[in-house]
């Protein structure tokens, strides 16, 4: 038994301190491929980073079944994987450079640098995410709490998805076909062809992920920490916490900022794909504030006149729904027609215009209605706008007869948009209320547009959803609003 016993030990070291060399061995190979490119260097990469993957999914089982009682287990593993994302994602954001030094097309080019620089972004956030846990899991450890443990499922969940992303970028960023070796590149063509929009919703995923781990973990440290530093001031513990719906906030402007980008770079469909991840973000950042209490004053203080993070979200709101579909609308229609006629430019300040006056009205109404808007919100008539957009953009490039209709089309809709977000005595239910009642309804629809934003169909779906949200007023307006009160007073 005892020669078992040892047997077990020694693979189990293997599978766990065996990954660093490895994926330091695609990180030479990557080097190799980059001076010379030799096929054999790339192939030599893939089968290093494909052994670490594959060591990576069998040591914990191995290690709980074999050696359950090991106390270095959990810590060794840990620090593996820290070393081996600190390898193998700045190597990804540099092969991802390299790749694009190699496009000869402008608007290829344009496209891949785009790609490089978001894969760039990824890798300094998951390296900041495992030195913020780090130091989260070791302040816990002195104040002699429980700092070893983490969500587990959404650790496995990190940890499956991390290492074939970087198995898959390896394999993109660096794959270039050598004359010889045909055979061997053929299996790999699926890799070299998929669409764009494929990586950058996958690689979208695996940032949202990442967020969340983040959040967990200052869920469950936060506090502890929040203790020691405010020392009992209150109003300092409300300025720190104050940061997280404010990051929030800035995602939102950020994402309105990229889906201009975008459909700069004739990426509508993703354009319209990060408006939606704009608007969740429009959604969470209030969430946080009542969650985290920052929405009432303390006892003794006098509410202020202006407050910051009132003053970050109207300007993210304007910037990502207000701003973003103007440009988008006024970009796309210049592609499709060549010129930029009077009525593209004019169109666009409309609704420009009827946005930001509609969140001045938003910002100054002294009675709102709980549970309900005045007029149309911007995140949905920001959406209801660019699908038109992206359904123009689709079909119009291919079908010259479609071309002056659809963009017809999106102008009216953006009229539309422009007329009924400034209608205040009409009432639209609050969307966010509505999916904090029927969870399934919104992790249902966040997976139906998972799916459809790969089909040509995802505008037409987001057009079909708005135009239900357009008309609902004819079927909510039946309700009181007494009951959002006591939904907002329960938490809800």
């Amino acid at each position: 038994m005892r020669g078992w016993d040892r047997i077990t030990r020694n693979v189990a070291a293997v599978l766990v301190f065996g990954r660093p060399p490895l994926v330091f061995g695609a990180f030479a190979s990557a080097l190799w491929v980059m001076f010379t490119h030799d096929p054999l260097g790339y192939i030599l990469g893939m089968g290093l980073l494909s052994l670490a993957l594959l060591f990576d999914w069998i040591d914990g089982w191995f290690a709980v079944r074999y050696i359950p009682n090991s106390k270095l287990g959990p810590l060794a593993d840990r620090m593996m994987d820290r070393l081996v994302l600190s390898i193998i994602f700045p190597v990804l954001a540099a092969g991802m450079f390299w790749r694009f030094e190699r496009v000869s097309d402008t608007e290829q080019a344009r496209l891949q640098l785009l790609h490089a620089l978001f894969v760039l972004a990824i890798c300094v956030l998951i390296l900041m995410r495992d030195q913020f846990a780090s130091f989260l899991r070791n302040f816990a450890r002195r104040a002699a709490e429980d700092g070893d443990e983490e969500s587990a499922s959404l650790t496995r969940l990190r940890t499956l998805l991390a290492f074939p992303l970087a198995v898959l970028l390896y394999a993109y960023a660096f794959y270039l076909p050598t004359e010889g070796w045909e055979r061997f590149y053929r299996a790999l063509d699926w890799i070299d062809g998929l669409p764009m929009r494929v990586w950058f919703v996958i690689e979208i995923l695996f940032l949202v992920i990442n967020i969340t781990s983040i959040t967990l973990f200052l869920r469950k440290y936060g506090p502890l920490a929040l203790d020691d530093i405010s020392g009992g001031d209150e109003l300092l513990r409300r300025r720190i916490l104050a940061v997280i719906p404010n990051v929030l906030t800035l995602m939102n402007g950020l994402l309105g900022i990229t889906a201009v980008v975008f459909a700069d770079h004739g990426r509508v469909r993703e354009a319209l794909f990060v408006l939606l991840g704009a608007a969740l973000f429009d959604r969470l950042d209030g969430l946080a504030a009542r969650r985290l209490g920052l929405t009432e004053p303390l006892p003794n203080q006098a509410k202020r006149g202006v407050q910051t993070g009132a003053l970050l979200d109207d300007i993210s709101d304007a910037i990502s729904f207000c701003l973003a579909p103007a440009a988008i609308f006024y970009l796309v229609m210049g592609q499709l027609d060549g010129e930029r006629a009077w009525w593209v430019t004019a169109t666009a300040v409309v609704y420009l215009a009827a946005g930001i006056a509609r969140l001045i009205y938003f910002t100054l109404d002294k009675k709102p209605i709980p549970g309900f808007f005045k007029g149309m919100p911007v995140p949905a008539a920001a959406l209801f706008v660019t699908a038109p957009i992206e359904i123009a953009y689709q079909l119009g490039r291919t079908n010259a007869d479609l071309k002056l209709p659809l963009m017809g089309l999106a102008a009216g809709a953006m009229l539309l948009a422009a007329a009924v977000m400034n209608l205040y005595p009409v009432r639209y239910l609050h969307i966010g209320r509505l999916m904090s009642r029927r969870p399934l309804l919104l992790w249902a629809g966040i997976a139906a547009w998972l799916i459809l934003v790969f089909t040509p169909y995802f505008g037409i779906a987001v057009l079909a959803t708005t135009l239900v949200y357009l008309v609902s007023p004819v079927l909510t307006r039946q309700i009181d609003p007494a009951h959002a009160v006591l939904e907002q007073r329960s938490g809800r």
